[in-house]
């Protein structure tokens, strides 16, 4: 049986999608693995590039942009292995990251779930192992004040931690585990999943770790485009996490958080550059209504 199973979804990344590639088999490992890429659709060359470049690698493509959440599921579905590796295309893994990861989760058995230490580009720290998202938390996410609070949020990152859960970016799970809970579930197009699978993992008694002795680069950004883009994916993700984990009154609450964030960030934007102030302006507008439409989404 493989023990391995490294699950890769691109949309219109390809380098980025082949630098991944080439990190993981550049790096010889104990432990063998499989790599499965899922493609959504991608207008890049994405597919051509794997099948031409990685010939080990077992490429699904789907006939549309299904999201990360339904891809990952497709890739899982076909997966051979025990344990489950989600990666991202713009990541690079280092030397010792997969065995590294494999020998944590066979000396913890309780382990559910577990990350590792992510870098940027320059090598600075990003923030994996999360409480779950607060509303001030979300608040400057959507503001573009986040900065505020990554300073604390990174020093926590310096050593061995359980967290509420860990960031998609690289997330290594059980393959029962993830069977048992159903996989991603698919209402989350793209950010919120991650949370909310680590959630129900806990649900079952098993914990959330984060390991910061095994590194990945992770460059982001590499399938979701410029900022407004993000946050169309990533204020429908919170508010559907946020119904579906803390009710309905929480996130009406939430909504308005947005809202107000909506609304410093428009502030900010024409502070910083009024000759775009049209521009942004007609963002925030497609944002509300994203914002409106997500709301009265029913809380399952």
């Amino acid at each position: 049986m493989t023990l391995l199973s490294i699950i890769v979804v691109s949309w219109n990344a390809r380098e980025l999608l082949r630098s991944c590639l080439d990190s993981l088999y550049r790096h010889p490992t104990r432990s063998g693995f499989e790599v499965i890429v899922v493609d959504n659709s991608s207008s890049d060359g994405c597919p051509e590039m794997v099948r031409r470049e990685f010939p080990a690698v077992r490429l699904l493509e789907n006939p549309a942009n299904l999201g990360f959440a339904a891809a990952s599921n497709r890739g899982a579905a076909a997966a051979r292995g025990r344990y489950l590796l989600f990666l991202n295309s713009d990541t690079l893994v280092h030397a010792g990251t997969i065995d590294g990861a494999l020998a944590f989760m066979e000396r913890h058995p309780g382990a559910g779930v577990m990350g590792c230490r992510t870098l940027n580009a320059d090598g600075s720290p990003q923030g994996t192992a999360l409480a779950f998202p607060s509303p001030q938390r979300i608040f400057a996410n959507v503001s573009g004040l986040s900065g505020v609070l990554r300073a604390f949020r990174l020093r926590r990152h310096q050593r061995r931690r359980r967290s509420d859960y860990i960031q998609g970016s690289f997330l290594v799970i059980r393959k029962d585990v993830f069977d048992r809970c159903r996989g991603f579930d698919e209402r989350f197009f793209l950010y919120g999943e991650d949370a909310d699978l680590c959630l129900r993992v806990r649900e079952t008694g098993l914990t959330i770790e984060y390991d910061p002795a095994v590194s990945i680069t992770h460059h982001g950004g590499g399938s979701s485009g410029k900022a407004a883009g993000r946050l169309a994916h990533f204020i429908p993700g919170c508010l559907t996490l946020y119904g579906k984990h803390r009710g309905s009154l929480r996130k009406k609450r939430l909504a308005l958080f947005i809202r107000s964030a909506l609304a410093v960030r428009l502030l900010a934007g024409w502070l910083a550059s009024p000759s775009n102030f049209r521009e942004r302006r007609r963002e925030t507008k497609d944002l509300l209504g994203l914002l409106a439409a997500a709301g009265h989404e029913s809380d399952r």
